[in-house]
């Protein structure tokens, strides 16, 4: 059964990428492949690396490397990942990628109406740019602030309040949009609404135990 609308009062978006706007699972599946079979070491499956998405690629090697949400893998295995997968993604992040249903009507719908947008992703910016522009949906946000733009990043609130301060909207008057809990803890912190949907990497936590505004299937059916 589709959504109803949900009616938001804000002045400003500030939108998560991988598992909110943008499926990014088979391109990372594939670069942890690629990263894995370099290392003689036996490849995880689509659905253990999905589970292990949201941290930024930092945790999901971690995870991978040691099969555990909370895994540290060791120093020379982790560098000697990281520097294979960085390649690989770099290559393969947006070919398989896609948009969520309904994500370019919402970003269409609130540029239409004049509301300022941004996108807040704990994904680094060398991966982030590229993935935003072969899409087509970088022209819609006014600010993009990554995983290693700041000196945090979510769960704390500091990517939040820099993106609220650059659009120069008080952040009580922003809306979160996410699929995590590393996005709710970031808004409740910052003051600020938590949209979530349902649909995408959040580690298999229930969102309902969560104080948020809705939690939706399909994004196209936020009004403001």
């Amino acid at each position: 059964m589709p959504d109803s609308s949900i009616q938001i009062n804000c002045k400003a978006f500030l939108f998560d990428l991988d598992g909110t706007l943008v499926d990014s699972e088979p391109d990372l599946t594939d670069s942890i492949s690629i990263t894995f079979n370099q290392l003689g070491l036996e490849t995880p499956n689509q659905e253990k690396v999905k589970s292990w998405i949201g941290n930024g690629v930092d945790k999901l090697l971690h995870r991978a490397l040691t099969n555990s949400v909370d895994g540290v893998a060791g120093d020379d295995q982790f560098w000697s990942a990281r520097k294979i997968f960085f390649d690989a993604y770099l290559k393969q992040s947006g070919k398989l990628s896609k948009l969520y249903p309904g994500v370019n009507e919402i970003l269409e719908y609130l540029k239409q109406n004049k509301i300022p947008m941004a996108c807040i992703t704990n994904k680094n910016r060398a991966f982030t740019l590229p993935l935003l522009q072969m899409l087509k949906i970088d022209s819609y946000f006014e600010i993009v602030v990554c995983g290693d733009d700041l000196s945090n990043k979510k769960p704390h609130p500091e990517p939040l309040l820099y993106a609220a301060n650059k659009l120069g909207i008080e952040n009580e008057f922003c809306a979160m949009v996410g699929d995590s809990v590393n996005d709710i803890k970031a808004a409740q912190a910052a003051n600020m609404q938590m949209i979530c949907v349902d649909y995408g990497y959040n580690q298999g936590q229930d969102l309902t135990l969560y104080n948020v505004k809705a939690i939706l299937s399909n994004l196209k059916n936020i009004r403001i």
